[in-house]
């Protein structure tokens, strides 16, 4: 692989450049899927990861590497607009199915962003999130109830994480739940990238009576590692293209819902009996 402009200055192999690039592309990349990349055991992986590290070109995380303090808050505001339009296609297509005066949870994400934005609209809707983000949105709407959950604020994507905030949602309970997700694999697993975000991701999902997973078409090739359920778990999956045939018969076999928001927007369908029995 060639190597990064300044990787000769600072010393690094190839496979380490290459690393710093997938990790600065991506934001997170597993121990497992960097091995499989370049060919090579995880502990020379490991053994890479620890002297980016050093030098901090990376930050040495629970099973991967990620971006270095400082630079994961850049990261992620790439991420929202990477794949923009594509969100805000997926983001429609969930706020068409809330109805007026619903009350939800809304998880942390740049897609869900997408969805809080398309819900400005709507009126008398009852709010709970563990994301700041989302809240400045709908603060936009004073006909909005809007709960933040307590707990630490994780600076680079104005999350709300820790055991407080998981505890905070087990008092509640809402009629949808919409979550982003880091991926999604050949099995039906979805899964994330950050294991601290684990326990408040599957308190919200308890409180949901519906669950709503969007995910843009990226995420069937994603490298996460960290389970949080499985297609069977959920009612309905929103994307922006044909999922691989192995994850639509996953969906077909779990009963899962599987709505493709076309590119080129088309003329609603009349209300099906499925769309009727969905909704409040």
């Amino acid at each position: 692989m060639r190597s990064t402009p300044d990787a000769r200055w600072l010393g690094l192999n190839d496979r380490q450049s290459a690393i710093v690039r997938i990790v600065r592309d991506r934001g997170f990349a597993s121990i497992g899927s960097l091995a499989e990349a370049f060919g090579v055991s995880q502990q020379t992986v490991r053994r890479d990861i620890i002297e980016l590290a050093r030098r901090n070109l990376v930050q040495r995380y629970h099973g991967g590497a990620g971006l270095p303090t400082g630079r994961d808050r850049l990261a992620y505001a790439n991420r929202r607009v990477r794949g923009a339009e594509a969100k805000r296609r997926i983001a429609r297509a969930v706020a068409a199915e809330i109805p007026n005066g619903a009350s939800l949870f809304i998880d942390i994400g740049t897609t869900t962003e997408a969805v809080a934005e398309a819900l400005l609209e709507h009126r008398g809707l009852r709010i709970i999130t563990n994301h700041v983000g989302v809240v400045w949105l709908f603060c936009q709407n004073t006909d909005f109830e809007i709960v933040l959950a307590g707990g630490m604020v994780r600076n680079r994507d104005l999350a709300i994480i820790g055991t407080a905030t998981a505890d905070f949602l087990e008092g509640f309970r809402v009629s949808y739940g919409i979550f982003g997700i880091g991926a999604i694999d050949p099995e039906g697993n979805l899964l994330d990238y950050d294991y601290r975000d684990m326990r408040t991701s599957r308190a919200a999902m308890k409180i949901a009576r519906r669950r709503l997973v969007v995910a843009d078409a990226t995420k069937f090739a994603g490298d996460a590692m960290i389970r949080l359920c499985h297609l069977v778990d959920i009612d309905a999956l929103y994307t922006d293209a044909r999922p691989p045939p192995e994850i639509v018969a996953r969906l077909e076999a779990a009963g899962t819902r599987l709505v493709v928001s076309e590119e080129r927007e088309k003329p609603p369908a009349p209300p099906s009996a499925d769309r009727a029995a969905f909704g409040d």
